[in-house]
């Protein structure tokens, strides 16, 4: 009721207002003698004075009214006797009535909007009555009809309460206007002079065409300024990135907790750990602080942040003993004897729920509207370009040469290449870096020292070689190697945007060369500071880091299953040698980032596991999204054990593949994954065909 009460006042303060000399009574402090000023007070003007006008201009406007009402009965009369008269008329009717309705749809929007707001805050305000009555008499909560009633009688004693005060608005309107009079003269006027007035009137009837033209116009530069601002982020590039920022804190220190549990909390036999993802998408993040909170300081939002980020994960440990026998000789017969002893067991469990479904759970209807809008717009924040141009090759159905015609069957001399693209998407200079990124923006446990580091940019695996292009204009002011970066590239441009682009392999420009946007600077390397090939990317305003996720180009490429022919599915013994290496770890626990039998698995890190070390494919450590990019997908009606089976949107994430399994077939249908424990799961599940995405294949 309190916000709806405050975006009242506040549309209540922009109505149209005037200056009114009041008497105000002043009480001097020190004399006790009372005393009256005049002042000025900023007074509402109704709506009805608003569309009037000025009261100095009305009998000037009811002049010109009246005159153009006569100039069109004249026209009336003799129109019938010119067609190109008549229609002229008409013409200038129809675009009078529309400027009249453009103008008055214009005056009445504030008071529309005030009219809305009261709707809704008189609604809260019932609701809020409602309940406290609720509260201050417990026994109506058990009786249905009770409620029914006294809501039905709150209901009643406001809206008699708003007929009193539409009783009193009706008899202020009452109180007599001198303005009728005035017209009444000054039409008078008009029929004793009615030449001097046309010419008045027609100067006023273009000051009013004119005027109208420029309101017209202002307002289509609103309603699109107003499509801008709505589908954007609002606040201060340093407020998103704190916010950002501080999240992925909070999820770092929750992640070394867990991690440093045997050191911190000694002196267990065994530490037994159920661990849910410690994860978050960034782009739902800051659309909900946006819907929520608009043009937002970090310090006015970051204790509801908290909040949200205790709502989202929950770590508890509960120890137990456990009574456990060992065999040992007695000493005394010298036979064996079983001997009962304690095992102390320490559970380490983190409940973690989707951002997703906090930030639902506190969104209206309209609110996740505008919500979903930013998640589709990405906040119109960003200020560079992509660093990548777009790679086809993953992507390609049908190569060039003979091939058999997927339609007719015959033999076939394919004179080009098929890419299995979404329908409708764009392919010139499109590429999707966010499938491809490792490590994001924020902090993190840094791969090589294992300590807590703050990521001031973002990490793509791409692989080695790959040619990346300025995501700017600009001049490049450092190209060569500098310690942990390894060889990186610097542009700059005269706003004091900065692009850098680290670990390179080559480097294609060289210091104080101007580059454009789209320009190759570079190819992707592994050089400095690094555990593989991938560009660390990095954006600068004015000397402030930001976030490449929402401030740089992220492409508009997206991809769905496509399917075709994806090759004959597992034989020669290469299944069975699958399912023997995966069957080995059947009860590991489910260790996110895990990706060996030392540390355990995670879903993708199993998978590549399992592949690299069965030989079916050498694949590193990829995750879910970077294997579903090695396949070649295969409809639900071609899988065949052996496959992999992917799913989508298991957990926050910006990107469209977030778990990976190996199928098994059957019937059920089953799958081997990393669940917790890693084990044997039936797909045909709710919850599994809710988050299917396709099956994939691999392929040489």
């Amino acid at each position: 009721m309190e916000r709806a009460s405050g975006k009242l006042e506040r549309a209540q303060d922009h109505l149209p207002s005037k200056r009114k000399l009041r008497k105000k009574t002043v009480v001097d402090k020190k004399s006790g003698e009372v005393k009256r000023k005049l002042q000025f007070e900023k007074t509402p003007i109704s709506q009805g004075e608003h569309i009037k006008g000025a009261l100095p201009l009305r009998p000037v406007k009811a002049a010109g009214n009246s005159l153009m009402l006569n100039s069109h009965r004249k026209l009336y009369q003799v129109e019938h006797e010119n067609v190109a008269v008549k229609a002229a008329h008409r013409a200038e009717m129809f675009a009078e009535g529309g400027v009249r309705f453009g103008l008055r749809h214009r005056k009445t929007a504030p008071y529309k909007k005030v009219a809305k707001l009261e709707r809704a805050a008189r609604k809260k305000s019932i609701n809020l009555t409602y309940r406290q009555t609720l509260a201050q008499n417990p026994k109506l909560k058990s009786n249905m009809l009770s409620r029914a009633w006294q809501k039905r009688k709150i209901k009643k004693d406001y809206a008699k309460a708003a007929r009193e005060a539409k009783k009193a608005a009706d008899r202020a309107k009452k109180a007599g206007s001198a303005t009728t009079k005035v017209v009444k003269a000054l039409a008078g006027v008009v029929k004793r002079h009615p030449v001097a007035t046309a010419v008045i009137v027609l100067i006023a009837l273009l000051l009013f065409c004119l005027m109208s033209l420029i309101g017209a116009f202002g307002g289509m530069g609103n309603a699109g300024l107003g499509g801008i601002l709505v589908s954007s982020y609002l606040a201060e590039d340093a407020d998103i990135d704190i916010a950002e920022v501080s999240y992925t804190e909070w999820e770092t220190d929750l992640l070394m907790e867990i991690a440093n549990t045997e050191s911190s909390r000694p002196g267990y036999d065994e530490y037994r750990y159920n661990v849910g993802d410690i994860s978050h998408n960034p782009y739902e993040l800051m659309a909900y602080l946006t819907v929520m909170y608009e043009n937002f300081p970090y310090d006015a939002i970051s204790g509801e942040l908290r909040t949200m980020f205790d709502e989202q994960y929950a770590l508890t440990y509960t120890p137990t003993v456990e009574t456990r026998y060992r065999t040992v000789t007695n000493p005394e017969t010298g036979e064996d004897e079983q001997e009962a002893y304690d095992w102390n067991v320490l559970t380490v469990t983190l409940t973690a729920r989707s951002f997703t479904d906090v930030a639902a759970s506190r969104l209206s209807g309209d609110q996740f509207a505008h919500y979903a809008l930013l998640l589709q717009t990405k906040g119109n924040r960003q200020y560079v370009g992509k660093p990548f141009a777009f790679d086809w090759l993953p992507y390609v159905t049908s190569y060039y040469g003979y091939r058999v015609h997927p339609i007719s069957g015959a033999k076939d001399l394919h004179r080009g290449i098929d890419i299995g693209i979404a329908a409708g998407t764009e392919i010139i200079s499109a590429f999707d870096w966010l499938p491809y990124v490792t490590s994001y923006y924020g902090y993190r446990v840094h791969p090589i020292s294992g300590a807590k580091d703050l990521h001031r940019g973002i990490d793509i695996g791409i692989a080695a070689g790959t040619e990346i292009i300025s995501a700017q204009d600009g001049t490049v002011t450092f190209a060569d190697y500098s310690g942990d970066y390894g060889y990186v590239v610097v542009i700059e441009n005269e706003h004091g945007l900065v692009t850098k682009y680290a670990h390179c392999q080559t480097l294609l420009v060289s210091a104080g060369q101007p580059v454009s946007m789209g320009d190759p600077i570079a190819t992707v390397g592994s050089t400095g500071s690094s555990t593989g090939p991938h560009l660390h990317f990095e954006v600068l305003k004015d000397g402030q880091y930001l976030n490449p996720i929402y401030f740089a180009d992220t492409g508009s490429f997206s991809v769905g299953p496509t399917y075709g022919y994806a090759g004959a599915p597992m034989g020669d013994g290469t299944y069975a040698a699958l399912i023997a290496e995966a069957e080995k770890y059947l009860g590991y626990p489910y260790v996110w980032g895990g990706s060996s039998p030392s540390t355990s698995f995670d879903c993708s890190g199993y998978v590549s596991w399992v592949l690299t070390q069965s030989g079916v494919k050498n694949t590193g450590r990829l995750g879910a999204q970077g294997l579903y990019n090695i396949c070649t997908p295969v409809s639900p009606a071609d899988a065949r054990p052996g496959d992999l089976i992917f799913f989508t949107g298991t957990y926050s994430a910006p990107l469209p593949v977030t778990h990976v399994a190996i199928y098994v077939g059957g019937s059920p249908p089953m799958m081997l994954h990393a669940g917790n424990p890693i084990g044997y799961t039936r797909i045909d599940t709710a919850y599994w065909q809710s988050h299917f995405y396709s099956f994939g294949r691999i392929t040489d």
